[in-house]
């Protein structure tokens, strides 16, 4: 009876191992995210309270139209990898469910 138990439950522990880890590494990407967003956002508030003529401007938003497309980069670089991360997750998932119910 123990042995059919953990045969059922292998799959079942293992599938939740994976999205333990699944969880962590995607919270931890958004941490990185939040982190690298808010000091940004700081920089350039920090910018904006040193402007103190047109130059001054013109060149504030020269640097934001910057910012702005490496924020953009930064985006879709991002994107891809929760993308990747889903698509491994979902390959694995798979490979559990199919290990799980052939029939050996």
């Amino acid at each position: 009876m123990n042995a059919q138990f953990e045969k059922f439950a292998a799959p079942i522990k293992e599938i939740n191992d994976l999205t333990v880890k699944n969880f962590e590494t995607v919270i931890g990407l958004q941490l990185k995210s939040v982190e690298e967003n808010a000091k940004i956002g700081i920089e350039q508030a920090k910018s904006a309270t040193e402007i103190k003529d047109a130059d001054g401007w013109k060149s504030y938003l020269n640097a934001q139209a910057e910012i702005t497309q490496q924020y953009n980069d930064k985006l879709v670089e991002s994107t891809k990898n929760v993308v990747e991360l889903g698509n491994a997750y979902s390959n694995e998932i798979q490979r559990i469910v199919k290990e799980a119910f052939t029939v050996k």
